[in-house]
């Protein structure tokens, strides 16, 4: 037989390097670093009635999107168990009617008040979609510690946190 190819020495070679890496790798001695898991807290999931869902994103057609910036924890929403919602839109204070349909998971908002002060632009963009989302009849999912509003034609809406 002839001489070994120096192609066949090289990798020979790694492949042995690469075998001793894995091995000191699987030092059953050696700490190893911890895997990375995503636990959901024991609580139970967030009520939707007398729970402030603080508002954290803006849906449209099912993607979320970020706040305005500098608005975050400016729009905010508590359904009461009286059939009414109050909040702030993002600038605004809000208040109405909310009736809550478990069976259907929707939301039929009424006709909402608010105060009238006058808002900067990022404000005002997140006012208007606030109001935009809280429209008519409305779908909602509870998630947890999540709230998602989405109404039906255009997949607008938002998303919102409790606390």
């Amino acid at each position: 037989m002839g001489k070994p190819s120096r192609k066949l020495s090289t990798t020979t070679a790694v492949l042995a390097g690469l075998l001793a890496v894995s091995a000191c790798d699987a030092d059953p001695g050696r700490p190893q670093p911890p895997r990375e898991r995503v636990l959901r807290s024991a609580e139970p999931d967030a009520p939707l009635t007398t729970t402030r869902w603080t508002v954290n994103g803006l849906l449209d057609a099912d993607v979320t999107r970020p706040l305005p910036d500098g608005t975050a924890g400016r729009a905010y929403l508590t359904f009461g168990k009286d059939g009414q919602v109050q909040g702030n839109a993002g600038c605004n204070a809000v208040r109405g009617a909310a009736t809550v349909s478990e069976d259907e998971h929707t939301i039929t908002f009424g006709p909402l008040g608010s105060t009238r002060m006058m808002c900067a632009g990022p404000e005002t963009q997140l006012e208007q979609a606030v109001l935009g989302a809280l429209r008519g009849k409305v779908g909602y999912r509870l998630d947890h510690r999540t709230l998602i509003l989405t109404a039906t034609p255009g997949g607008k809406g938002l998303s919102a946190a409790s606390g």
